[in-house]
């Protein structure tokens, strides 16, 4: 077993956080060691985030898309698989009815191209955020009955449409749900087939797939279906060029970057490296995103473009870029998004400023173990991105709820790792009128009357769960490092766990005792920092975001102990390593 976390013995640090080394079993990472013949920096990485199996481990690292699970080991795929492939060879129009986040239109594109590939009749529905807000509805089955299909199938929701897919049978319309949400109290719906690892009977061996990721296999196991039906494989899509939709929905949605999502994002970010899709190539152009492509510049340059459209309630917007098949009016397209996206930073900015105005008014952080915030100005759009923000700032989870002109309030909230949202709201399920979600985020809607009422019920959870030690933000490292170990060989070592994400942070640092030389803020408003560090002969630059206030009465000379993660800096147009600065103390 783990050795139990180190708690650094020091006080907090400058910028108030708890210090704590990531255990380790040191047995674990010498059998890695020796059973991979990889390093022992290496080894120790593998086994500190859980891949100490060794045949774990290699599945991690070989990352080869042989090794995948078999779709049909997914309850209910046989079901879908010959449903969908009945439709197809009878020619009857299928229809896609998806979620305006990056997940829900990355998996309703990578349907629509599929089944265009196929030759197969399809059409699509995706709901406007602000008049159907989340999820299947009558009115859109309806209207999709109407438009001539017979099967509808939906991508990363309906996990909870038990009335509406109850409903859909009743017009003679099959669904077939796609989805990776919990599933509710009424249990699952009624629907020809429920593709979702998280329903009570699947034994699929990964429970992490992305909404997108589903849809991903429910694609490889009607391929396969068709060819044991007698489809020739050259009339079949090649679906490894679909694997930068999966790509950039798993990484937008936050989706862990362990077991398959690891797999099939290794080998999807080369896909949007060379992908031909128009609209990918136009919404690489406008994010500035050329070149060496990698985790982040999808989560903070690719995905939060598609975001944007769905959250200022032009999902569509998306949608029609990621499936357009003509350059010149996908550039148009992108160009419309990246507006988009500026009004959404905008807009996120004024939402801020009302919260951290709420935040004052209206909170007593000693009492408050949760904040619930709540106004008719917040824009449902951005209430997920600012309480995140807030989550980082007061380190305690966030309800943020909008409230439209009939007094009825959405919300989003954001949490802590030591508390999870979805038990949270179903202890507070009595005042909302639904809730759904995961652990760290979730969502609901309440009417406004309940919000005082819900505010105490969750706090009352929060003061069973949440102790005043668990209001200390943590930072974890992985390994100590002198100076003089950093290099481009080792940073190529620490890459081979790449792509990082949720379940597979980019690993952390420690190096103690280094002087700090060439200090100097950077940046329009002097909030960064840019400096070095030396410890003997040894040198590197640090860069730090928003850090600059941390520095006050320090200077040249000063003796740190650093937090960090390697960098590698492209900016110039050569390479250059360096540290990115997480924490400091002197």
């Amino acid at each position: 077993m783990p050795d139990s976390k180190i708690t650094e013995p020091d006080s907090l640090s400058r910028l108030n956080k708890r210090w704590c080394q990531n255990p380790v079993d040191a047995k674990a990472a010498a059998s890695l060691e020796e059973a991979l013949r990889v390093s022992r920096t290496l080894a120790h990485l593998l086994a500190g985030r859980g891949l100490a199996e060794i045949e774990v481990a290699r599945f991690f690292l070989d990352a080869s898309l042989d090794n995948l699970h078999d779709p049909f080991l997914m309850t209910g795929m046989q079901q879908a698989a010959e449903r969908v492939c009945q439709a197809v060879n009878a020619g009857e129009q299928i229809t896609v009815f998806g979620d305006y986040d990056v997940d829900g239109v990355t998996s309703a594109a990578l349907m629509v191209h599929f089944f265009r590939e196929l030759g197969a009749p399809i059409d699509y529905y995706l709901p406007d955020r602000k008049q159907e807000g989340y999820g299947v509805n009558n009115a859109a089955l309806k209207e999709i009955k109407d438009r001539g299909s017979g099967l509808v199938i939906t991508a990363d929701c309906g996990i909870t449409a038990v009335k509406e897919t109850e409903y859909a049978n009743g017009l003679g319309l099959d669904v077939i749900i796609t989805d990776h949400h919990q599933v509710g109290d009424e249990g699952l719906p009624p629907a020809i087939a429920v593709l979702n690892p998280h329903q009570p009977d699947c034994t699929y061996p990964f429970k992490f797939l992305s909404g997108v990721g589903i849809v991903f296999k429910l694609a490889a196991a009607i391929r396969r279906a068709l060819h044991e039906k007698g489809w020739e494989k050259d009339r079949l899509p090649n679906l490894k060029q679909h694997l930068d939709l999966f790509t950039l929905g798993t990484i937008a949605d936050l989706a862990p970057l362990t077991g398959e999502n690891h797999v099939l994002t290794v080998h999807g970010l080369e896909a949007v490296r060379t992908t031909q899709k128009p609209g990918l190539v136009a919404l690489k152009s406008v994010s500035g995103c050329s070149g060496r492509i990698d985790a982040f510049s999808i989560g903070f340059g690719l995905g939060p473009r598609l975001n944007a459209a769905g959250r200022m309630g032009k999902a569509d917007t998306g949608f029609h870029l990621l499936v357009a098949d003509d350059l010149n009016a996908a550039m148009e397209q992108a160009k419309g998004l990246d507006d988009i996206n500026t009004k959404r930073k905008e807009t996120q900015g004024w939402v801020l400023k009302e919260a951290e105005y709420l935040v004052e008014r209206e909170v007593d952080l000693e009492r408050d173990r949760v904040l619930v915030l709540a106004s008719e100005n917040f824009h449902p759009g951005v209430i997920g991105i600012v309480a995140s923000k807030l989550v980082d700032q007061y380190h305690r989870p966030v309800v943020m709820i909008a409230i439209d002109d009939k007094g009825i309030g959405k919300g989003s909230a954001r949490s802590i790792k030591t508390f999870n949202l979805h038990r949270a709201f179903g202890e507070c399920q009595e005042h909302v009128i639904q809730f759904g979600g995961h652990a760290y985020a979730a969502g609901l809607t309440i009417e406004q009357e309940r919000i005082d009422n819900f505010r105490q019920a969750i706090n009352s959870v929060g003061h069973r769960i949440l102790s005043e030690h668990h209001l200390i933000p943590e930072i974890s490292w992985d390994i100590e490092l002198e100076l003089s170990q950093i290099d481009w060989k080792f940073y190529k070592e620490v890459s081979k766990l790449e792509p990082f994400g949720q379940l597979n942070p980019s690993p952390i640092f420690i190096s103690k005792s280094v002087t700090l030389k060439d200090f100097r803020k950077i940046g329009k408003e002097k909030n960064h920092v840019r400096f070095k560090v030396t410890q003997g002969k040894s040198r590197i630059e640090v860069i730090g975001f928003l850090m600059a206030h941390a520095f006050a009465g320090l200077k040249d000379g000063d003796t740190l102990d650093i937090v960090y993660q390697l960098h590698r800096n492209d900016f110039s147009g050569s390479a250059k390593l360096e540290l990115k600065l997480l924490d400091f103390r002197v």
